[in-house]
């Protein structure tokens, strides 16, 4: 992940955090709905959020979580002004935001605002593609755990066992599969003691075995 937004900013930085609106989320509350128009930017401060899409068959489809310290819904300030995805709280959450006023002041006044602006959204660009040539080329079983893994990295807080709060149907629809398909690995890894299956959560017990059952 690139340097985060207030990092950028340096010694303006608490400038800018005193202009930014704090919004406090409770858990399962819309940050924004796709489709909304977009005129801020959110960085997470506290929390994790799910970025959801919808198909078009009209299913919604988990895309990711986001935690703290990374920026959701930059694109709809630089591309048509719309949301291009939904964004829910999965626990109690607080965001700051940039209205696109500042946001355009800070990449006319800022050369290195705007330089990571570019990044970010290469880096998820590169992300996305990432995740397209998994679903074409990784089998099913693999893009599950690795899945799980990269979860495992937003969940992490430091103890041991990191506890993902994520549904399976998400963490299906994460990996380009559904739900029935995704608990076959999920319970072969949780028999090989990689990691428990709870109600609405995945436990990661042992991740270097979670990464070697997902190559």
């Amino acid at each position: 992940m690139i340097c985060g937004l207030l990092d950028i900013l340096g010694p303006e930085a608490s400038r800018w955090r005193a202009k930014m609106r704090r919004h406090r989320y409770g858990r399962n509350e819309t940050v924004f709905r796709e489709g909304d128009p977009g005129d801020t930017l959110h960085v997470i401060d506290k929390g994790r959020v799910l970025v959801e899409t919808t198909t078009s068959i009209g299913n919604v489809a988990a895309l990711s979580v986001r935690g703290p310290g990374e920026v959701i819904g930059e694109l709809a300030l630089v591309g048509n002004g719309r949301r291009t995805a939904s964004v829910t709280a999965l626990e109690p959450t607080e965001t700051l935001s940039l209205t696109q006023g500042m946001v355009e002041d800070l990449r006319t006044t800022d050369s290195n605002f705007d330089r990571y602006l570019v990044e970010l959204l290469a880096e998820k660009l590169a992300e996305t593609m990432a995740q397209l040539m998994e679903v074409l080329f990784v089998p099913v079983n693999s893009r599950v755990l690795r899945v799980v893994d990269r979860l495992a990295t937003a969940f992490d807080d430091g103890q041991m066992p990191i506890v993902i709060r994520v549904r399976q149907e998400d963490i299906a629809a994460m990996a380009g599969t559904r739900r029935q398909t995704a608990n076959r690995p999920l319970k072969a890894a949780e028999a090989k003691g990689a990691v428990r299956i709870g109600r609405g959560s995945v436990e990661i017990v042992d991740r270097e075995l979670l990464r070697e059952l997902g190559r």
